[in-house]
């Protein structure tokens, strides 16, 4: 991960999630009717959120990537995708969505620490 790129723990990436979830509601039904001035607005303001904060986010998808570390020093991602109760999955920093792995546990109760993030 580039310098400066903040790792997120499952709770930040957790609470982040709680914070959106209902504006990226609206938005996944916007696509659903077409609504192109709620598209505009609504992704604009979550793809400024999710510069400013160090996620990503695909709005069309409902997909959001929080980076992190796998046991403190591999580059993977913790995935969020709309309707999930919460963050649930990760994967390699290098492989697709599909390749997710529900296995949240390996990264501990509270999450990494972001002792590594500098």
């Amino acid at each position: 991960m580039g310098r400066g790129t903040h790792v997120f723990t499952v709770n930040e990436a957790n609470a982040i999630v709680m914070e959106i979830k209902p504006v990226l509601g609206g938005l996944m039904e916007a696509y659903k009717e077409g609504e192109l001035g709620i598209i505009r607005e609504q992704s604009r303001w979550l793809i400024k959120l999710s510069h400013r904060l160090g996620f990503s986010i695909n709005p069309r998808l409902g997909i959001i990537h929080f980076p992190t570390l796998y046991r403190g020093s591999y580059d993977a991602l913790l995935c969020y995708r709309f309707n999930e109760p919460k963050v649930m999955y990760w994967h390699w920093v290098d492989s697709a969505v599909r390749m997710r792995i529900r296995n949240i546990n390996l990264f501990g109760s509270r999450g990494i620490e972001n002792k590594e993030a500098g």
